[in-house]
């Protein structure tokens, strides 16, 4: 009996394997938009780009992330990453809110956003 219940914890705990144990937030190691595989980045890596796209949210009311299409790549990014000096603030389940020092912009689901 103690090995079946043992056998079921391990089948529960596999699929959460990515799962990080110093915060208990999940690190999400794909695009569900796009089965080809891409790289996660880490929080503090910058991209500077001249335009991008918002083309998925992955909601999880702990920990938010955005599928940003660049004109090269894709990437998952979090609360704390930043593209062109401007850093994401805020993520919703319908968008996004980048800042810098003296500017605001809220970029939507589905859509591209140009710097100039």
């Amino acid at each position: 009996m103690n090995q079946i219940i043992y056998l079921i914890i391990i089948i529960i705990i596999l699929p959460y394997s990515h799962l990080n144990a110093k915060n208990g937030k999940i690190i999400f190691p794909r695009d569900p938009f796009n089965p080809n595989p891409i790289n996660t980045i880490e929080t503090k890596q910058n991209f500077s780009e001249t335009s991008f796209k918002l083309t998925g949210i992955i909601w999880d009311k702990d920990n938010p992330s955005a599928v940003i299409q660049f004109p090269r790549f894709k990437k998952i990014v979090y609360i704390g990453s930043r593209i062109n000096n401007y850093k994401i603030n805020t993520i919703t389940k319908k968008y996004i809110e980048l800042t810098t020092s003296s500017n605001k912009i809220m970029v939507k689901l589905g859509e591209e956003k140009i710097f100039e």
